[in-house]
């Protein structure tokens, strides 16, 4: 079908594949790049809520000069332990989902970026989004237990 692509990793074509993702262990695609957009956006939010309960009475401590009197570790180890935390867990998982939004918006996966080719048709960021998270703004867009309508394409059949 156009905009397809084979993956070599799960032995398949994948409509408007963007990448096959290691952490899902499937290709993000057409089908599933709302529950991805969505994961991504968690991942990162609970990484900020882990960073910010770690951080906080790790600095509080710190900056009052009770650091010996309630931890074993040294400070040093312990602030780049936390730093680890806020690069990957944060940091990574917001580059990540920033680039699945360009790529709604852009209409272009991935791929097509990698090897120059155009996106889809040219509709506006906001038909692309309904595109991909539902036809109807509600607050299933935020759910991943809610699947977005079927599209029609090119007026022939549905997409699931």
């Amino acid at each position: 079908p156009p905009r397809a692509h084979h993956c070599r990793v799960c032995g398949r074509c994948v409509r408007k594949m963007d990448h096959h993702c290691p952490w899902v262990n499937n290709c993000v695609g057409e089908g599933n790049q709302k529950y991805f957009v969505l994961f991504t956006l968690y991942t990162a939010l609970a990484s900020l809520h882990l960073l910010l309960l770690l951080g906080v009475p790790v600095l509080r401590s710190f900056a009052r000069g009770e650091w010996g009197a309630h931890s074993t570790f040294s400070p040093r180890g312990s602030l780049v332990f936390l730093f680890l935390v806020a690069l990957k867990g944060f940091l990574f998982t917001t580059v990540m989902f920033s680039t699945q939004l360009y790529a709604i918006c852009a209409d272009r996966t991935r791929i097509e970026q990698l090897q120059r080719e155009r996106g889809g048709r040219r509709r506006s960021r906001w038909m692309n989004f309904k595109a991909v998270f539902g036809h109807r703004v509600s607050v299933a867009w935020i759910s991943p237990f809610a699947a977005p309508e079927p599209q029609k394409v090119h007026g022939q059949h549905d997409v699931v």
